[in-house]
């Protein structure tokens, strides 16, 4: 993003870091001797015999038949009464088909575990409707470092930004306000375009700002609002800072009386 004062050097302290596709976890020994059960001897049988298998066997052949890359072998699996959580953490970090894995969603349970979720966030296969279920449990400052995390593919991150600036629109102001004061503002990097509504600007304004980053990239986004701005220019930190006081003067939506009284 382009600061309104020009001429600055060093980072732009808004900026996010960009993190390369994650490489793959190496597997555990027990997990290599489950896929080795699988595709020495349980991938041998036909489709439909391993489909019928998948509701009726229990560990480890059940645990093995999670690396089957057929959806109908999923869809069994998860209606085999033995399938529990150990079981949904197999499909969902090895199942290679959208189908299959949206067969971890006809239990609750299954969605709401926390290493169920990283794996489906991990899989790159995880279809979009998935991704949102996960997304619509995370809090608004959980989606921001889903976003720019190391974990999840490219295109599940390019899905967590989206669920993220969805939920910057219509989330609760107190959360954004919170996560505001928590990321020093880096979160507005993900909110070009965006505004922030007058009760998180009201909120903010209650609050003494002790951080000059949450500063400077307040003062380096279009979407603060004018109150905010002359907010910040009563707070300490700026008194002594004047590169990022003429930044906050600089701003677009500076209201005039705030900019006529620092002149």
């Amino acid at each position: 993003m382009v600061p309104w004062a020009g001429g600055d050097s060093g980072p732009d302290p808004m900026a996010s870091d960009e993190s390369p596709e994650p490489e793959p976890e190496p597997e555990q020994p027990e997990r290599l001797a489950l896929r080795r059960l699988f595709e020495e001897r349980l991938a041998q049988y036909p489709a439909d015999s391993r489909t019928r298998l998948a509701g009726q066997l229990g560990d480890p052949e059940l645990q093995a038949l999670c690396f089957d890359p057929l959806p109908n072998v999923a869809r069994a699996l998860v209606e085999n009464p033995r399938f529990g959580l150990v079981h949904a953490r197999l499909l969902a970090a090895h199942h290679p088909h959208p189908t299959g894995l949206s067969a971890l969603t006809r239990k609750d349970s299954f969605l709401r575990d926390t290493e169920v979720q990283r794996m489906l966030l991990r899989n790159v296969q995880t279809p979009a409707a998935l991704l949102q279920r996960i997304f619509h449990q995370r809090r608004l400052l959980d989606l921001f470092r889903l976003s720019v995390g190391r974990e999840m593919p490219e295109k599940n991150k390019i899905a967590s930004r989206e669920a993220f600036r969805a939920r910057w629109s219509s989330g609760l102001s107190e959360e954004k306000v919170d996560a505001l004061f928590r990321t020093e503002g880096r979160l507005l990097a993900q909110l070009v375009g965006l505004a922030m509504d007058q009760k998180s600007a009201a909120l903010f304004c209650h609050r003494t700002v002790s951080s000059l980053l949450l500063v400077q990239n307040l003062a380096r986004w279009a979407g603060t609002p004018p109150s905010v701005l002359a907010h910040l220019l009563k707070q300490a930190v700026v008194r002594n800072q004047p590169q990022v006081r003429m930044l906050l003067l600089r701003h677009p939506n500076l209201p005039s009386h705030a900019r006529a009284g620092e002149e």
